[in-house]
């Protein structure tokens, strides 16, 4: 009887050890920051976020990786993000600039864990305040709505933090291109003066490069290819949970 009662007391300690693991799924070919296993968001929803945060890499690097689960199956929010991020290399290689938000909708948990090169700007305090303020959209099952908020503050936080050392480089920039400018003026100036160049050929010197620089700027900025998440970024920078 006691050897019966110790291996149905095993064969329980399986079962639950079974269902208490989440299993990771394997990252796809091509990463889009929204993978929502759960169904709770439209296509057109998806769509939305997906374009708002592939902007948003391009323009900064920061890759923020939305998943949306059914179930934790026993395991810790916050451990279960960073394990998704490290997992699927969410970030850039040596900056570790990369976010998860996760959310599990049966448990009514939610976890924000970034890499190690956003824990100045994101900290575990600012992660903790937005979880917060999303919560009533939480409770009224409005999931777009308090993603969309939950990235617009990343956003603004990281932003805000790094405005003093973005108005500092092109503060930089601008003296150097004028100090180039300057400088190819004045040769070119002697040049005109002792008759080796014309003035037509000067103007045209000029112009030509102003339109040049500009017209290759602006295929940049259009430019629309997208290759996917998985840099290769690092995680356990901080981060914080909560529940709805």
């Amino acid at each position: 009887m006691r050897k019966i009662i110790q291996i149905i007391i095993i064969i329980s300690f399986y079962i639950n050890l079974v269902q208490g693991q989440f299993y990771l799924p394997d990252a796809p070919k091509k990463i889009y920051p929204v993978q929502d296993y759960a169904g709770v968001l439209s296509k057109i929803q998806i769509e939305k976020l997906n374009q708002k945060l592939v902007l948003y890499s391009k323009k900064t690097s920061t890759e923020i990786l939305i998943s949306i689960i059914q179930d934790l199956h026993g395991e810790d929010p916050n451990f279960l993000a960073a394990k998704w991020g490290e997992r699927w290399k969410i970030g850039k290689f040596h900056k570790n600039n990369g976010i998860v938000i996760l959310l599990s909708i049966n448990d009514k948990k939610i976890s924000i864990q970034n890499g190690y090169g956003l824990e100045p700007y994101l900290t575990d305090f600012l992660t903790k305040k937005i979880i917060k303020e999303i919560n009533p959209m939480l409770k009224n099952h409005l999931y777009y709505q308090a993603i969309d908020f939950c990235t617009k503050k990343i956003f603004k936080t990281i932003d805000n933090k790094n405005y003093q050392k973005k108005k500092k480089k092109k503060v930089f920039y601008g003296w150097n291109f004028f100090i180039c400018m300057s400088f190819l003026f004045f040769v070119s100036f002697l040049l005109y003066r002792k008759r080796i160049i014309d003035f037509p050929l000067l103007n045209t010197l000029f112009l030509t490069n102003f339109l040049f620089k500009n017209n290759n700027s602006n295929n940049h900025e259009n430019d629309d290819n997208f290759d996917g998440f998985g840099g290769g970024g690092h995680f356990g920078g901080g981060g914080s949970s909560g529940t709805w």
